[in-house]
């Protein structure tokens, strides 16, 4: 666990904003590549790039601080607001700014009629890549981690802000290797589909977000940080399923259905 790099009087650099800024050039590097090799505009994201970028901030900030209000509203002053506007305290929520994201590019996609579907497929993957580094960053950072284990491969922290002093799962490390697998498999299919000439525009896109919300409820059942809880059952966990099965149904429903029409017909 290596949280800050270097510290100074003026200045901190945590090892979590270097790992996402490593994480967010990796993920845009992967979608313009994608987006070249499946003829998709590249100056259409260049154009919009920085507005994309600001409202997944902004989605991610507002998340978190919406699941933590105890911390940033505590008192009646002016204070909060100072505290919500400084993000550099690593508070940013990662499922608010992926559907931040996703939201404004779909609004993006309508306004410059782009194919929404057909970009899905490159920015899926391109995302996962982007997430399985900043995995690794939380793991330096010492959040999203996991609950004892007795298991030859727990990890110990040695941080007052990990409430076990024990060995831990390493959630972060089991992220990085399930998003890098998923990632990989989403980039070889789209390669292949292009191969075979193939090609069905979303398949790909909703798929990866089906298959990395089941791996991440999957991976809830083992994270031991505090979380908001409802009934007992933690909120990422709630998140995680209902995403899995939306995304579950939507790829069934677009891809599936039409199928068995067409087969009933031709009977």
């Amino acid at each position: 666990m290596q949280p800050l790099l270097f510290k100074t009087k003026f200045f901190s650099l945590h090892t979590f904003w270097i790992f996402f800024a490593i994480a967010f050039i990796a993920g845009t590097y992967t979608l313009i590549k994608l987006s070249i090799k499946h003829n998709l505009k590249v100056k259409f994201l260049s154009d919009n790039f920085w507005k994309l970028f600001i409202w997944s901030i902004i989605g991610a900030r507002i998340s978190a601080v919406i699941l933590n209000y105890k911390v940033y509203f505590y008192e009646l002053s002016l204070a909060p607001i100072f505290r919500i506007l400084s993000i550099w305290d690593n508070q940013l929520n990662l499922w608010g700014g992926i559907i931040a994201f996703l939201i404004s590019f779909y609004l993006l996609c309508k306004e410059k009629d782009q194919d929404f579907f057909k970009w899905l497929d490159a920015i899926v993957p391109s995302i996962i890549v982007g997430l399985s580094i900043g995995h690794i960053g939380a793991f330096f950072q010492g959040i999203n981690y996991g609950h004892e284990t007795s298991l030859p491969w727990g990890v110990n922290f040695e941080s007052i802000s990990i409430k076990y002093a024990v060995p831990i799962h390493p959630t972060q490390i089991y992220a990085f290797l399930y998003s890098t697998l998923i990632a990989a498999i989403l980039i070889t299919t789209k390669q292949f589909q292009k191969i075979r000439n193939m090609e069905i525009k979303g398949l790909i896109g909703i798929s990866g977000i089906t298959i990395y919300s089941l791996f991440r409820f999957l991976e809830s059942f083992v994270r031991g940080e505090d979380a908001i809880n409802f009934f007992n059952i933690r909120l990422d966990t709630i998140l995680s399923f209902v995403l899995t099965i939306s995304a579950g149904i939507f790829l069934y429903l677009r891809y599936n259905r039409p199928t068995k029409k067409k087969t009933n017909k031709s009977k």
